[in-house]
């Protein structure tokens, strides 16, 4: 198989990163077939230059590395395994680079379902950035699994990514590292939200507290980026509040499984756990956390 065929790049899976990713692809002028549920992201896809299909399977006949981007476990396991999932279709060669957030044993569940299949290979695929990232092309990627076929998709990575680690033969230590990352996010933006709030209730104005922040060495993406956005109380989302928790219930799952003590991250699951409570937020940016943080200090 040669990833310079004629066959399209597949990707499945419509969020706010797929989406980011797919308009990508369409703006560098490479061909891509797309497979998601929302049909108003679909229709809106297909006007940019996007070729829709109606399930994963027909687009895993029609292309040669299918990119899948999903929202959890249970829905990697449907597209690649149900009636009409990508293992259904009758391609002999197929890449499945999965940059959906799981855990390691989840990752090496699904690459040795995948594994056998002759022809078929599956790797870790997770990605740091959000859909703006992909966008631009500035995503990191983290893959681990067959190092051949990292080899083979390694360009087309690059189209969508400003960095591109291979970290080993084995699935899911990819996704351990993206887990180990994603713990930071959270715990920063928790670490922000408490700053803030300290500084308001001090008398401070919050727009000079976080100036001189982004002055320091203490600054951080996350307060460059979302620190205006909070004191504005704009929780646009680039990643939702239900799918931090997601990954935080993750994070500790892996922990408990290496019998590890990570107070900070067991604290941050509680938080974002009680916030998730209320339906409003949940759709909301994960920094949202601090509009929660900032009610518990109203009470």
């Amino acid at each position: 198989m040669s990833l310079q065929s004629d066959k399209a790049i597949g990707v499945i899976g419509v969020g706010m990163l797929g989406t980011g990713i797919i308009e990508r692809f369409i703006e560098l002028d490479t061909k891509v077939n797309v497979y998601g549920r929302d049909k108003a992201k679909l229709t809106y896809l297909q006007d940019k230059g996007a070729k829709i299909f109606g399930d994963a399977r027909t687009v895993a006949e029609q292309s040669d590395l299918i990119i899948t981007c999903v929202t959890n476990f249970e829905s990697l396991k449907e597209i690649l395994f149900h009636n009409d999932g990508v293992m259904k279709c009758s391609n002999n060669k197929l890449i499945i680079a999965d940059c959906t957030t799981v855990n390691s044993d989840q990752s090496l569940y699904c690459s040795n379902l995948v594994r056998e299949r002759n022809g078929f290979t599956f790797l870790s695929n997770p990605v740091m950035g959000g859909p703006n990232d992909a966008r631009k092309g500035d995503l990191i990627s983290l893959v681990s699994g067959n190092e051949d076929s990292f080899k083979e998709i390694r360009h087309v990575l690059e189209k969508i990514s400003k960095h591109v680690f291979y970290v080993g033969q084995s699935n899911g230590v990819s996704n351990s590292i993206k887990l180990a990352l994603n713990l930071n996010i959270a715990i920063i933006t928790l670490a922000l939200s408490e700053g803030l709030i300290l500084a308001k209730h001090s008398g401070i104005d919050p727009n000079l507290y976080l100036q001189i922040l982004n002055l320091t060495k203490l600054k951080t993406g996350i307060s460059e980026k979302k620190g205006q956005m909070m004191i504005r109380n704009d929780y646009s989302p680039s990643f939702f509040l239900k799918n931090m928790l997601k990954d935080i219930d993750l994070m500790m799952d892996a922990s408990q499984n290496l019998r590890l003590f990570l107070p900070m991250t067991s604290l941050s699951q509680q938080l974002f756990r009680a916030a998730n409570n209320n339906e409003d937020r949940k759709n909301k940016d994960y920094s949202v956390i601090y509009q929660f943080m900032e009610e518990l200090n109203s009470k």
